[in-house]
């Protein structure tokens, strides 16, 4: 048997205070009172569900967010980006600090800072 994902329990779980809501008379006929176990149930799915949409909330206010971050963000570079050419453009291009800056960029893809990081090395090769 498969296990069930979280749309699948909530609906077992409305499900069966359905049938305990419209089969009220035939269980308590029977011997067990619903009552109980009809509003723990009513309780908990109201929960459930709340609990899910608070979390739909969240992912679409996470999506926003990580928007607005990779936006900003780029905002950022590109005003970076604009501050290093005018001080390229306005000290000339064959200035320590000119090269440095430029190189600065190519730094930044191949690791953190001006450090360099090493080639990866080669695979091993695998013998039988």
């Amino acid at each position: 048997m498969k296990s069930l994902n979280e749309t699948e329990k909530r609906e077992f779980a409305m499900r069966i205070l359905n049938v305990l809501t419209t089969n009220a008379q035939a269980v308590k006929a029977a011997g067990v009172d619903p009552s109980g176990k009809a509003a723990m149930l009513k309780v908990l799915t109201d929960e459930a569900f709340a609990a899910e949409d608070a979390q739909i909330r969240m992912e679409a206010d996470c999506r926003d967010v990580t928007a607005r971050s990779r936006a900003t963000t780029q905002t950022a570079y590109a005003a970076a980006s604009g501050v290093v050419e005018l001080i390229i453009g306005t000290i000339g291009s064959d200035k320590q600090l000119s090269r440095e800056l430029r190189s600065l960029r190519k730094a930044i893809t191949r690791g953190t800072g001006t450090e360099k990081v090493p080639a990866a090395a080669k695979p091993e090769k695998k013998t039988a």
